[in-house]
């Protein structure tokens, strides 16, 4: 299996955890189970935003570095200056850097209020 499609398969099937987690979250709500101790007490509910967490991080990843390798490049920076064209590349690794730092940061965040 290639990359491209991986990432695909990664970024709908993220997508649909995303909705069956949303679903969960109102089924625990309208039946009056939604509570912020039962949710901090309840292991299995720790899993699975857990596992939210890391497919949202991997779903942003796909979505920010398409966004980077489209739209960051010499040709289309090259359109708006000549000099930005010429450091497309700098500026596309930069906002790689960038997000994944942010990424990680947030995610060591929520990994700490969800699991401390």
């Amino acid at each position: 299996m290639n990359i491209g499609r991986l990432n695909w398969y990664l970024q709908r099937y993220s997508a649909l955890y995303f909705l069956g987690f949303v679903i969960y979250l109102e089924y625990l709500f309208f039946t009056n189970r939604f509570s912020f101790n039962y949710l901090d007490s309840n292991l299995n509910f720790r899993i699975l935003l857990t596992l939210f967490i890391l497919l949202a991080n991997i779903h942003g990843f796909i979505g920010l570095w398409t966004v980077g390798t489209d739209y960051l490049t010499k040709r289309t920076l090259g359109f708006l200056s000549e000099g930005l064209g010429g450091v497309a590349n700098t500026i596309r690794k930069l906002y790689e850097i960038l997000f994944i730092a942010i990424g990680c940061s947030v995610t060591v965040f929520y990994f700490l209020i969800i699991w401390f």
